[in-house]
Order: structure tokens, then C-alpha cells, then sequence
């Protein structure tokens, strides 16, 4: 979406100085088939809008002033609208915009390629920042600065993963509803200043290390049995704060990679080591579907109630589209507004605390006891496994034969 967004839309006209015509938004090849992919270059040009070359022809036959627009799409429904050069854009965009830069600037030092603003081939979902890595692997950088529902960030996530892109969601909210929807970390909300200055940057939460210990020396009791100690040893995922710029640059070359971790009836979904990805399979650990969505609500944030009209409908009639009018477009940002008041209250989703994964791991960690043979009267009883059988002696340690009695020379 742009920066703009949230001014006066128009379904058309709107004239475009690069086929030096009008646009026609209601046909896919916007009334110019001479030039294919046209809508894709304009709504991935990230220039200033006075220099996208798209501008109002009524209001330049009316006023004799040529006033710039925009293009978009929401929902399927392409949509141009004046620019407006005196709305101040909100803190949101700027420090999205900043963390874009940065996503940039550290994914670059690196050596990968970094794109800003990647539409897919329909037109229809941008990338924010897509990084092509190690391998040709491709990483979807997206920092989500608003409040955004868990059900639109996963069905984002989805779309990303089925054209081959690994999704990277950002937050700055602890409170955030896409905290283990998806593959996320979290930095401290800071100005925009802040994130773009040449300082570290240290992401807080969505980063874990993986630990295997023993229920015996546990302090606390089995995670498993919520009592006493099974000998076994357990998966402790603890957090691991992280430099920002570190962390792009290790996901990007591919020692960073998402888990989706059951625990209990949760998911969890975070970033971990390669290496911790593998020492945890191998212990006997196992992963769940990137796709697996939250079978419960133990200690989580409950969901708020979706009523049917929290959001204009859109109706489509043959020729022509409908576009949200002012008073429709003020009430659905009132509405996501008192929607964003009402998680501000509710218990952080990121509270820092370990993630134990009850399911005990393949090797179990006590030692069995060797078999011993009973102690029976004028009997010696030394040997490993089978007892000696001979007769014996009565010693302080037991019954044994000249053979095995204490202090006998041994061959």
C-alpha cells in the first residue's frame, strides 16, 4: 500500500505520461495492450509521486493546474487518487520505510540483492523488501509497524511461501497478534531517526537457542509429568536477542532458518540457528506444518470478536468496480482504531519466557544397572552378570571363593 493511502479515491481518469494517455483501470491491460505489464511498472514505481508522471486531466482542464496521483490496489480493485503534498505522512509509514532501508543496507553489505516494493506477477501482493540469498532463496522482509489481524498476516505468509519466498515478519508491539502466526521478530518501538542511525539495533524477541537438558538436574520439576524427574532429556527453547543487522544477514545466507514448534496444545513459530534446527531433529524432536495454524489458547491472547460489518462491503457489477467513499473509509479506520485500543490492554504475546517442548527426546539419559545375582549362604557372589558359584568364605564384603575373596592375586 502507499503512503498516500487514505485520501479522496477515484475509480478514473487518470493520465499517464508514459503512453502519453489515459488509463482505463476497469480493463487489465489498462486500455493500452501495446504496453504489456504496464499496471506492475506502476504500481512498483517507488519514485515521488510528482515524478511518476500520473496526473488528473479533469482537474487540468477545470483549473488549468496539474494535480499528481497515485495507483494502488486493495482487494482486487485497482484504484488512482490525488496526491496530496501537504498531508504529513503517519510515524507508521516512516519508520516502515525506515526499517525498509535497513533491511536494504545489511542485507547489501552481504553481498545478496535487496528489491523494495516487489509486486507479484498478478499484481495483486507487494513484497516489501525481497532478498535474494544463498542458493537463489528468496526472503520476503516485512515490517508491520500498524496493528495487522493474525488471519491476514498468515494468508499473506501463505501466498508469499506458494511463489517460493520465505516470509520475514517484523513487529515492534510485544502485543502484536502475528506473534507466532508467522515467522516473526520484534525490535523496541523507536522513532524512525533511530532505526535508519548507524548504531546496533537489538531484536528482543522472535530469535530463540536451542538447549537440551536433563530432567535430573532440573530445578524445576518434569515438564513432561509437571512431578519428579523421568531421566530424560528435554528441549528448552530460550530467547536469544540478536543484532538486527547480524540476523538479516544470517537469514539471507541461510544459517537462520523459521520453526514451528508444537508445545502442548500451542504453536510456536520463530528463528533459530541452523544448527540448533538439526541438533533438535536429531535428538528426536519434531516440527509442525509452516502452515499448522494455533490449536489453542492456553496463555494467549483471545481473539477479538470479527463482526460481519466491520468492514464496507465491496460490490462488483459488470463494467465498473466500487471504491470506498470518505465517510466509509473514516469509519473503518475508526473501527480498527477502537479494534488496536482493545488488544493494547491485553498480556503481551511476547513475554521472553522459555519454551519447553514436553515430548521427551530418542536417547534416554540413565545408565541401567548391571544384572546381579542373589546372595545365598556359602556361595560366592563375585563376577559380572552370572555369579561365580564356587564355595566360599564369609568376608566383610560378602560371600567369596579363594578365587575372588578380598585381597586374592588376580592373573
Amino acid at each position: 500500500m502507499d503512503d498516500f493511502d487514505g485520501e479522496t479515491s477515484k475509480r478514473k481518469p487518470v493520465f499517464c505520461a508514459l503512453v502519453d494517455a489515459p488509463l482505463d483501470l476497469d480493463r487489465d491491460d489498462l486500455g493500452h495492450p501495446a504496453h504489456p505489464g504496464l499496471w506492475e511498472r506502476l504500481i512498483g514505481d517507488r519514485r515521488p509521486v510528482d515524478q511518476r508522471g500520473l496526473h488528473c486531466p479533469e482537474c487540468r482542464a477545470a483549473r488549468g493546474a496539474r494535480v499528481w496521483m497515485y495507483v494502488f490496489e486493495r482487494q482486487g480493485l485497482r484504484i488512482a487518487a490525488h496526491h496530496n503534498p501537504h498531508r504529513r505522512p503517519s510515524g507508521g509509514s516512516d519508520v516502515s520505510e525506515a526499517y525498509r532501508e535497513r533491511y536494504v543496507r545489511a542485507a547489501e553489505s552481504a553481498g545478496h540483492t535487496a528489491e523494495v516494493g516487489v509486486v507479484d506477477a498478478n499484481g495483486r501482493r507487494r513484497t516489501d523488501v525481497l532478498v535474494t540469498g544463498a542458493g537463489g532463496q528468496r526472503y520476503g522482509f516485512e515490517p508491520q509497524v500498524a496493528y495487522l489481524s493474525a488471519a491476514t498476516a498468515r494468508n499473506r505468509a501463505a501466498a508469499a511461501r506458494a511463489e517460493g519466498i520465505t516470509p520475514v515478519w517484523h513487529t515492534v508491539d510485544p502485543r502484536s497478534p502475528l506473534i507466532d502466526a508467522v515467522p516473526w521478530t520484534r525490535t523496541d518501538d523507536l522513532p524512525a531517526a533511530a532505526v535508519r542511525a548507524e548504531r546496533d539495533l537489538l531484536v528482543r524477541g522472535g530469535v530463540r537457542a536451542l538447549t537440551l537438558e536433563l530432567c535430573d538436574r532440573m530445578p524445576t520439576p518434569c515438564p513432561t509429568r509437571r512431578q519428579g524427574s523421568c531421566g530424560r532429556r528435554h528441549a528448552r527453547w530460550g530467547p536469544r536477542p540478536r543484532q538486527f543487522d547480524d540476523l538479516v544477514r544470517d537469514i539471507a545466507a541461510g544459517n537462520c532458518v523459521p520453526l514451528t514448534v508444537r508445545a502442548g496444545r500451542a504453536v510456536h513459530r520463530f528463528w533459530s540457528s541452523a544448527e540448533d534446527r538439526e541438533a533438535f531433529l536429531d535428538s528426536g524432536g519434531t516440527l509442525a506444518p509452516a502452515d499448522e495454524a494455533d490449536a489453542g489458547t492456553a496463555g494467549r491472547a483471545p481473539a477479538p470478536h470479527r463482526s460481519t460489518a466491520s468492514a464496507p462491503r465491496h460490490h462488483r457489477s459488470r463494467g465498473s468496480r466500487c471504491v470506498l467513499d470518505r465517510a466509509d473509509r473514516a469509519e473503518w479506520v475508526d473501527r480498527a482504531e477502537r479494534r488496536q485500543r482493545r488488544f493494547a490492554g491485553l498480556p503481551a504475546r511476547d513475554s521472553g519466557e522459555a519454551i519447553w517442548v514436553p515430548e521427551p527426546t530418542a536417547a534416554p539419559a540413565r545408565i541401567p544397572r548391571p544384572e546381579t545375582g542373589p546372595v545365598r549362604r556359602g556361595v560366592c557372589s563375585a563376577g559380572h552378570g552370572p555369579a561365580c558359584g564356587e564355595d566360599a568364605r564369609l568376608y566383610p564384603g560378602g560371600w567369596f571363593c579363594e578365587e575372588h575373596r578380598p585381597g586374592a592375586a588376580r592373573a
